[in-house]
């Protein structure tokens, strides 16, 4: 396991490049993002999505999210979007937000946990965003740390409780928040909180009168 620094949150363009061939060949890598440390692989990788269930001995009952660089491409996974996701997407995006939407068919189960939903976000984090833009595709993504455990808000923290399972840890500090996202259910006919996390109930309530 390979760990780099960049604690002022630029990351070398060549950096992302090596990280992106890396998850192309099937790594499970550490990334910050704006509320913990995370760990990710490709969506399409089934064979690293099932290592990141293992390293995190995380309950197969358990979905991960994805992460993604534009709104647009939530449209490949997901079956259907309320007009009321879409502002939800265009004022707290990228930010502390995960929406749960309705799961296309043809996304993996595996990483829905048999679910029929789906979690997506768009992280405020440059360098995660540059891995997204860079790679072209979707990262499967979770908390880096044993399933039930404290979310790690530093590389180190990811390094203490992981260690060698993971191929590479990419270190830009301590993340912003240093608390989970909120996650909103978007697949009813008003959204839910369904966790609080960075984002506050009173400001979704500005885009989103009817949020429960």
């Amino acid at each position: 396991m390979n760990q780099s620094a960049h604690q002022n949150k630029v990351v070398d363009k060549s950096k992302i490049k090596f990280l992106v061939e890396k998850l192309k060949e099937g790594a499970v890598i550490g990334i910050p993002t704006d509320t913990v440390y995370g760990i990710a692989a490709r969506m399409k990788d089934l064979k690293a999505v099932d290592r990141i269930y293992r390293i995190k001995n995380r309950p197969r009952t358990k979905p991960l999210i994805i992460f993604v660089s534009d709104p647009h491409q939530v449209d490949d996974f997901v079956e259907e979007m309320p007009p009321f996701a879409y502002d939800l997407m265009e004022t707290f995006w990228p930010g502390p937000l995960t929406l749960i939407f309705p799961a296309a068919e043809t996304l993996s189960r595996e990483i829905t946990a048999g679910l029929n939903t789906i979690g997506v976000r768009i992280p405020d984090c440059k360098p995660v965003i540059d891995i997204l833009k860079a790679i072209n595709e979707p990262l499967v993504v979770t908390s880096a740390n044993i399933s039930g455990k404290k979310d790690p808000v530093t590389a180190a923290e990811v390094l203490a409780e992981l260690g060698d399972s993971l191929d590479y840890i990419l270190d830009t500090g301590t993340t912003l928040h240093q608390v989970v996202s909120t996650i909103v259910d978007v697949t009813g006919e008003h959204p839910k909180i369904t966790r609080q996390g960075a984002l506050k109930k009173s400001k979704l309530e500005d885009v989103a009168i009817d949020i429960r």
